[in-house]
């Protein structure tokens, strides 16, 4: 196989085995997609659920809606991406939770599409982490 064929053939592998919900963070997609939440929120209570990641389309580029739909409890935030970074403002949604809460959460997206991060809750000092993965 020549180096020209060769080449070809791992940029075709790559571009048809991006793992994103979206063909790549730069298409029109990004990373918006429905996503299987886990997590240990900064008491160590254990948790999961769904994320629904959206663009959003009233704000700047790189700018996403998102919802966590986390044992009986749902929550808004606003993201925004910059590289491989997400970070997130999120409060509970009232009337949605037995509590209203807020805080942010800092993710990295690795290159198979999963989101990893800490998120943190207003007025406790560890934050928690988290690891979102897209759906198959």
């Amino acid at each position: 196989m020549g180096v020209i064929a060769l080449a070809l053939l791992v940029g075709a592998l790559a571009a048809g085995g991006c793992a994103f919900p979206g063909d790549s963070l730069e298409d029109l997609e990004g990373i918006a997609g429905t996503y299987v939440v886990n997590g240990v929120d900064p008491l160590g209570v254990e948790y999961s659920g769904t994320v629904v990641i959206t663009p959003d389309d009233t704000a700047a580029d790189g700018t996403y809606a998102v919802e966590w739909l986390v044992t009986g409890t749902v929550q808004k935030g606003v993201g925004h991406l910059a590289g491989n970074r997400f970070v997130v403002e999120w409060s509970t949604v009232e009337g949605a939770g037995p509590t209203s809460s807020s805080g942010s959460a800092t993710y990295t997206v690795a290159a198979d599409g999963v989101l990893r991060g800490t998120r943190t809750v207003d007025g406790i000092d560890e934050p928690g982490t988290e690891e979102i993965f897209p759906e198959p």
